[in-house]
């Protein structure tokens, strides 16, 4: 009698097992999923950062024989900006003896754009020196100032012609 009283136990033990673990699993399922989901676009958002920076427009189709540039040079002067002034409280300067701003032959704008870029620099300029100006000494690293005004410069121009912008001799002290 003993022993079917122990068969009866354990199979009842493990009914209620098997039935828990039934509720636990259809309980957990949906949370498990929505935490599939949130790594998931967690992961794409890095993934995306990552290759972000590639180009200005990652949806452009254009390839380094399709990019002309527009170079502007500053003779024998280097232009001096006045740079914000840093934690240490001091005044900074960046020197600057030029910029490339290269554009993307085959947009559907390119002609219009290039012809007035060609004959008028002066906004470009006027833009790539206030973005230095904003800047401190520490914080005013060469990558940074070509992507806040490349940005800029597309807003001006209210298109993404612009692709790429190079500064040359671009110095900060």
């Amino acid at each position: 009698m003993k022993k079917n009283i122990f068969s009866v136990i354990i199979t009842a033990l493990t009914v209620i097992n098997v039935v828990l673990t039934a509720v636990m699993f259809f309980v957990m399922l949906p949370t498990f999923q929505k935490t599939n989901t949130l790594i998931t676009q967690v992961a794409s958002v890095l993934n995306l950062e990552l290759d972000g920076d590639a180009a200005a427009d990652p949806d452009a189709n254009y390839s380094f024989q399709d990019m002309k540039p527009i170079t502007v040079d500053f003779g024998d002067k280097d232009a001096t900006f006045n740079m914000e002034t840093g934690a240490d409280g001091k005044e900074h300067y960046a020197l600057l003896s030029g910029y490339n701003l290269y554009l993307n032959e085959k947009a559907d704008d390119y002609d219009d754009i290039s012809k007035m870029l060609t004959e008028d620099q002066t906004q470009i300029t006027g833009i790539i020196t206030n973005v230095i100006q904003s800047h401190t000494s520490e914080d005013g690293e060469q990558a940074v100032i070509e992507k806040e005004a490349l940005e800029k410069i597309q807003e001006l121009l209210d298109s993404k012609v612009a692709v790429k912008l190079n500064l040359n001799g671009y110095v900060r002290q």
